[in-house]
């Protein structure tokens, strides 16, 4: 994906938003629904499962729950695979924090170090983060090439044409509005970049994320659509997060960025008498065969 760590975007991180249940309930949903596919496999048989671009560890840890769920920890490898070193480090640290003893392999890398790191993985994971990949043909295809010919891709994202609940574009628009408003009275030598295209706003529709992903060898595709509520204080801690931060106000240095959306996202909300702002979730599980 081409991200770049740094000190500085290291202490915006994803991690407050994640730690939201709301976000822990969504991609447990999706989890599920993709090792449900396992249930025709014999108890003991091998399993290799990849959580790419893991993070902190946030689904790496709801894939161990879910394979103890169904005795199947003991036969499988978890590796997880991110370009962040450090959120790598709290992700190993994480998994201790499980009330059952469960160890995954953490690697360092990008999508497009995968074949390279693994091969023939039964079920491959990409949470939240699809929607920030420039080419998302080139990652499907690599997701592809990583799986055993009987392999199952899951991935979802709240950034697609479609994730907006009818009646709350307002927020949205508002939050952006009032943000900027706030960075040119306190901040007037912070200017958004109107050159800059945000990676996050390049959105596709379902039929379009099908359409990429049996071009890419996946016989068959499952979608659904969840609905999540999302309280002012989750979008506030998204709004601390050194790649929304870029995408809502390109330009901007991360700390000001950061502030003027924390000072926004409440008056955003009681602009249109909301504490929580519904958004459709859309979540995908894909076989190749």
């Amino acid at each position: 994906m081409g991200l770049i760590e740094t000190e500085e975007t290291n202490q915006f991180t994803f991690e407050a938003f994640a730690a939201h249940p709301f976000y822990t309930n969504i991609n447990r949903a999706l989890v599920k629904q993709a090792l449900a596919h396992l249930t025709g496999r014999p108890q003991n048989a091998r399993l290799t499962i990849v959580d790419m671009a893991c993070g902190t560890g946030a689904i790496t840890r709801l894939i161990a729950e879910e394979l103890a769920n169904q005795e199947r920890l003991a036969s499988a490898q978890i590796i997880g695979v991110d370009p962040s070193a450090e959120a790598l480090r709290r992700a190993e640290k994480g998994m201790e924090t499980l009330p059952f003893k469960a160890q995954a392999r953490f690697i360092q890398g990008e999508a497009e170090d995968l074949p390279r790191l693994v091969q023939n993985a039964d079920v491959a994971f990409f949470c939240n983060a699809i929607h920030l990949v420039p080419d998302k043909l080139t990652a499907f295809q690599q997701m592809a090439r990583i799986l055993a010919p009987d392999g199952l891709f899951a991935c979802n994202s709240a950034f697609y044409e479609g994730t907006y609940v009818p009646g709350t574009e307002r927020f949205y628009r508002n939050w952006t509005r009032r943000a900027i408003g706030w960075l040119r009275r306190e901040h007037p030598e912070a200017r958004v970049s109107r050159e800059a295209k945000a990676m996050a706003m390049q959105w596709l529709t379902p039929e379009q994320y099908i359409d990429l992903l049996r071009q890419s060898g996946f016989q068959r595709v499952e979608t659904e659509r969840e609905d999540v509520n999302i309280s002012l204080d989750a979008w506030r801690d998204l709004g601390q997060y050194w790649l929304f931060i870029d995408g809502a106000l390109p330009g901007v240095p991360l700390a000001k960025g950061a502030a003027a959306l924390e000072e926004a996202v409440y008056q955003a909300g009681q602009e249109i008498g909301l504490t929580e702002v519904p958004r459709n979730w859309l979540q995908i599980v894909a076989l190749k065969s």
